[in-house]
């Protein structure tokens, strides 16, 4: 019994299944070890904080080697943690003992300890494997973190293997470290501020993850500000892209210079205000939070001139409205009406027209003679063409909102009638198309000797049984005959299909292309016979033959003589003009024609 295909179709892996593939082995087996109680904790989580949980991911713990030099991560001791979601009620610090009320104490053992500071802190250990530490943060702590240049969470997601990301915040900000430290590693001199700006640093569920990159090009000697922008964006876009291919999470860079930025904040461009007042800081030099302050203080202001840019901009922007409408009428509605309306007229068998022969054409034959398109079809037809007069001639002419919405849904109903009336028409060329071919596979058959005289009832049976039966043509067109038979049989009682139409029409291609074989190769046989082949001086070879009553010799270098009182002399023709098979004759070998033969080729000897 065959299993349906949708049992053996394999389901998509989860992120973790991504996440764990690509550790090593060893690293991979100690994880998948703790992922039972993990899952159990994520479980008990979930339910607490309900709608709030953005999602799950295990760090391994960083220990410095014995020389003091670089961390090794140790998967024997794993921290599972947890982002919460508190961005419209932010929390002073996270406690895990309020948000597991009753059950924390079955799950977790509360360790306190102090920092090199001094200060006291929480660590809670899992009371079924201690090696397993827990962590919570929050989105609002995050962010406070980012902006005191705190950037120990955003290192730990950098080398974090993610469960579950609901949102696909937690991806997002692991691939924005990566991405983060190939930049600074190659650039940190010059890179001033990379900052993150978007829903999606409030929480939001997005596919579009925006940052920017402000780089310092103060001191910039050797190349031209432009060229060194855009030499840093393309290194900073396939940086995006290895990164993208290792998370699955694609970032959007913007790559600003720091004068122009300037620029930019001073014209009151709103993208930078908006990317000032609501970004978050990944990495800062000190300039983005105080701009950011300057801002909030009111110090960061447009300058006159931005205003009065801006006033200029929406003059501008409403004559570019204004102008758009009219391009709407010129570019699209226009041509949505004329186009169709000169292809129904060339369907139907006349020459390409001009706009205003189509608006002629269309009134007095489509609508006065044949009565095939309505007096609202012409006159939506008409108007079109007008208003693209007026509007050509009289750049001034205002074109208002609602007038386009309805020039649009006349040329909808236009459009609607056209497509209606060239099916028609076209189902009806297409049947007669059967006709056309059945008449010109008939015309083609009685080309064939013994043919020309067979009444049109018998014609298609006779060349089977001559030519088909007989093996003189290709066996299939036996089956193409009967198809065809169909075909006009059907034709003639009303019951030819699209299908049936397009199916007979390449098998009597296929038929007349055979027909065609034939004659080639029975002209070709014949034409043969017609010629006679000299063979003289080592093997050299002429052509003999007699072509419009004119005996014809072609050496072996081409060169072509023809006949006249009894001795060839060079002839003006050359052999592509030897292309008529009806042209040639039946050749009588005399002695006389021996002697003028052996003249012309120098030779004392020939072999027919």
């Amino acid at each position: 019994m065959t299993q349906d295909s949708s049992d053996t179709k394999k389901e998509e892996p989860s992120l973790y299944e991504n996440e764990i593939a690509k550790l090593p082995q060893q690293y991979r087996d100690k994880v998948e070890a703790k992922k039972p109680l993990v899952d159990e904790i994520m479980e008990v989580i979930s339910q607490k904080a309900q709608d709030k949980v953005m999602g799950f991911y295990i760090n391994p713990q960083f220990e410095q080697t014995q020389d003091g030099g670089s961390t090794n991560p140790n998967f024997d001791k794993l921290t599972l943690s947890f982002l919460l979601d508190d961005f419209e009620q932010p929390i002073n610090q996270f406690d895990l003992k309020i948000l597991m009320g009753q059950d924390f104490d079955t799950y977790f053992v509360e360790e306190k300890q102090k920092d090199e500071m001094g200060q006291e802190y929480s660590l809670y250990k899992c009371r079924k494997d201690p090696s397993l530490l827990f962590e919570g943060n929050s989105i609002s702590l995050l962010r406070e973190n980012c902006f005191d240049s705190i950037y120990d969470d955003l290192k730990k997601l950098g080398n974090a293997v993610v469960i579950e990301d609901k949102r696909g915040f937690i991806s997002a900000l692991k691939t924005i470290d990566i991405h983060r430290n190939m930049l600074l590693q190659k650039f940190e001199k010059y890179v001033v501020v990379y900052a993150g700006a978007g829903s999606w640093l409030r929480g939001e569920k997005s596919n579009d993850f925006d940052v920017f990159v402000v780089v310092d090009d103060t001191d910039v000697k050797r190349m031209p500000r432009l060229q060194v922008k855009e030499q840093l964006s393309k290194i900073i876009w396939q940086m995006a892209h290895e990164v993208a291919q290792m998370t699955g999470i694609h970032i959007h860079a913007q790559i600003y210079l720091l004068t122009d930025f300037w620029d930019a904040l001073k014209d009151a461009h709103p993208v930078m205000f908006t990317f000032l007042r609501d970004g978050v800081p990944f990495y800062d030099r000190g300039l983005y939070n105080s701009w950011k302050e300057l801002l909030k203080l009111g110090k960061i202001r447009p300058s006159p001139e931005a205003i009065d840019m801006h006033m200029n901009v929406a003059n501008q922007l409403l004559e570019r409205a204004n102008k758009s409408l009219s391009d709407i009428v010129m570019n699209d509605i226009y041509y949505a009406v004329l186009n169709p309306a000169q292809a129904i007229l060339m369907l139907r068998g006349f020459n390409p027209t001009t706009p205003k022969e189509t608006v002629h054409m269309f009134r007095e034959v489509l609508l006065n003679k044949e009565k095939s398109v309505s007096a609202k079809d012409v006159s939506i037809l008409e108007e079109s063409v007008k208003l693209f007069k007026k509007i050509e001639h009289d750049k001034d002419t205002k074109i208002k909102g609602k007038d386009i919405d309805q020039m649009i849904k006349d040329a909808e109903n236009f459009l609607k009638n056209m497509k209606k009336m060239f099916e028609e028409v076209t189902e009806e060329k297409t049947k007669e198309s059967i006709l056309s071919a059945y008449t010109e596979l008939q015309t083609q058959i009685r080309t064939l000797p013994e043919l020309k005289e067979i009444p049109e009832k018998d014609l298609l049976d006779t060349f089977e049984k001559e030519y088909v039966s007989t093996g003189k043509v290709s066996n299939f067109v036996k089956t193409s005959l009967e198809s065809i038979k169909k075909a006009k049989q059907d034709y003639d009682e009303d019951k030819l299909t699209q299908t049936e139409v397009n199916k007979v029409l390449k098998e009597v291609r296929n038929v007349l292309a055979d027909i065609k074989d034939y004659r080639d190769r029975n002209l070709l046989s014949e034409l043969n016979n017609k010629k006679t082949t000299i063979t003289y001086d080592d093997n050299k070879q002429a052509q003999l033959f007699c072509y419009e009553d004119t005996i014809y010799l072609v050496d072996s270098h081409s060169n072509t003589y023809e006949m006249k009182n009894n001795q060839f002399i060079t002839s003006q023709k050359t052999t592509e003009e030897f292309v008529d098979a009806s042209n040639f004759k039946q050749l009588q070998i005399t002695a006389e024609l021996f002697d003028a033969i052996k003249k012309t080729l120098q030779t004392q000897e020939i072999y027919l």
